[in-house]
């Protein structure tokens, strides 16, 4: 090889490495760009419900007698008068889950969640609110502010949803508890799949799967549905133990927080509203 020939190979590697770091840092202030705006603009409909969960303990679990706390939970405002959606399992439907989990040797808890509170932005008090219908099959739950007085809410508005393909960047929004100021945070990740079975939902990747009742979006700052657990049910009517630890084996996967498309969201509250307005 001749000098000549070393000098470019030199150069060429350095315009590389050199064009590698411009786009690496493009691909930085994209994303910080796509998430300052997210928070920005999306921020106010991401809300805190703070309730009491009183559980009452039965089977196995008897002996540790019956349990009452404050519970504080992500929701997201869907209406400007005051409608809140959030997690069914995260409202007190957990013990649904173990009851799932565990089968026929599950334990016979009941949970009550009352005294329900919506905290909007750094407001420490909170309105007062009601549960206005739950859907445990897509584990949705819907709290509606009881007295508005006429106020606007910022709200999403699942009706107007993106459609997703595998691939594509979404951030989710949610807050973190009380401890940290209930800071408005995002979590970034990837579709990473597309079920059919047991209905259509969107499978992210690890960055998002952690997180239950918040909203996801698109990098372009469009809706694209609301993530929730999805566990099967219990397929054997006796106890099994193969069965048993089978179901924990598969518990991280279907514990995840998978995302509800929003249509499906905007139809499954259209029922809920009904419903109430039938009571």
């Amino acid at each position: 090889m001749t000098p000549n020939n070393k000098s470019m190979i030199r150069i060429s590697r350095v315009l590389i490495a050199a064009l590698t770091g411009v786009l690496v840092n493009a691909t930085y202030a994209d994303n910080a760009s796509t998430m300052q705006n997210l928070l920005k603009n999306k921020q106010s409909t991401i809300v805190t419900v703070k309730f009491i969960l009183k559980v009452k303990m039965g089977g196995m679990m008897a002996g540790m007698g019956d349990q009452e706390s404050e519970n504080e939970i992500n929701g997201v405002m869907i209406d400007p008068k005051g409608l809140v959606l959030c997690s069914n399992t995260q409202l007190g439907g957990f013990t649904g889950v173990l009851k799932k989990m565990m089968g026929p040797m599950g334990s016979e808890m009941s949970s009550t969640p009352s005294d329900y509170r919506i905290l909007i932005g750094n407001d420490e008090e909170g309105v007062s609110a009601k549960l206005v219908a739950r859907d445990s099959e897509l584990d949705l739950a819907w709290v509606r502010i009881k007295n508005p007085s006429g106020k606007t809410y910022d709200y999403v508005d699942f009706e107007n949803g993106a459609k997703v393909a595998v691939g594509q960047g979404v951030v989710a929004l949610k807050r973190m508890g009380k401890y940290f100021g209930r800071t408005a945070t995002c979590a970034e990740g990837h579709i990473g799949g597309i079920t059919e079975k047991p209905r259509d939902l969107y499978i992210p990747s690890s960055g998002i799967m952690a997180s239950l009742g918040v909203p996801v979006y698109l990098t372009d700052g469009r809706i694209i549905g609301f993530t929730i657990m999805q566990m099967p049910e219990t397929e054997d009517a006796e106890f099994n133990p193969m069965s048993m630890i089978s179901q924990m084996m598969n518990m991280q996967e279907s514990m995840g927080g998978f995302i509800l498309p929003a249509a499906d969201v905007a139809k499954a509250t259209v029922r809920a509203l009904t419903s109430d307005e039938e009571e």
